[in-house]
């Protein structure tokens, strides 16, 4: 059996004047997500893949500069 994953949008946050979206990767029916995805809104582009733990805004600027 096959478990279903599902990606929601958890939060924006703006850092530096740019917004950055979070994403959360749920699997099955878990309440907390298994790992978390950062884009720049903007572009589309993905900045962080794969984060442990949901990031900071401290982190998101540390990532992109």
């Amino acid at each position: 059996m096959q478990i279903k994953e599902q990606i929601r949008k958890i939060a924006v946050l703006d850092v530096d004047g740019e917004s950055f979206e979070v994403d959360g990767h749920y699997k099955g029916q878990a309440r907390k997500a298994s790992w978390y995805t950062v884009i720049r809104s903007s572009t589309r582009k993905v900045h962080a893949d794969h984060l442990s733990s949901f990031p900071s805004c401290d982190k998101i600027r540390s990532l992109i500069h």
